[in-house]
């Protein structure tokens, strides 16, 4: 068996961090709320304050994939961030450690994958069980506000929910040099 070294953690790390920095550069576009009702925009200050900042004019007439579409575009860059998060650290064995550790944070995202993009439409179906356990979870370690029930979509908040669970998988990451790896062979 061989270890997490400080060098593979590091790349693991900075391989989750640029693929945040792609989902706020998009986010900042397609924030919650764009194009409902104006049609000119500005990022809002959560993504100013990160560094992702545009000014956005939309056309006075829309086409119907733009009608269809805009309102959903942040939710949906939300579960491909999900499905990209847990692939770095499947791929790394790390979701492998999560469970073997009980971590709740690997458990979510694991959930949220399976639930909100990788093999399903990204809708949230509350008779579920693994929908229940994921929105408890999410009630629970990530955004007290959400109330579990009462949700068609989850609550993927990017400031509440995705930027937490983020952070809480990179302080799982960060613990792992000098751990032993899991044994991919029997994953």
């Amino acid at each position: 068996m061989s270890e997490f070294t400080k060098v593979e953690i590091d790349k693991i790390y900075e391989e989750i961090e640029l693929q945040w920095e792609y989902h706020l550069v998009s986010r900042s576009v397609f924030f919650s709320g764009f194009g409902e009702n104006d049609f000119k925009f500005e990022s809002p200050t959560f993504y100013k304050n990160k560094g992702a900042y545009f000014c956005v004019t939309l056309p006075e007439e829309r086409t119907g994939i733009m009608n269809r579409t805009l309102k959903d575009v942040g939710a949906w860059l939300n579960q491909n961030y999900i499905i990209r998060l847990w692939g770095i650290l499947d791929g790394n064995g790390i979701i492998t450690v999560g469970k073997n550790e009980s971590n709740p944070y690997t458990k979510i995202l694991s959930l949220l994958r399976h639930n909100v993009g990788a093999h399903s439409p990204g809708y949230r179906n509350p008779n579920r069980s693994e929908s229940k356990k994921a929105a408890k979870l999410i009630c629970q370690y990530l955004d007290k506000t959400f109330i579990p029930n009462s949700a068609n979509f989850f609550n993927l908040s990017i400031d509440t929910v995705i930027e937490v669970l983020k952070m809480r998988c990179i302080e799982l990451v960060r613990s792992l040099e000098g751990k032993e790896k899991p044994d991919r062979r029997r994953i």
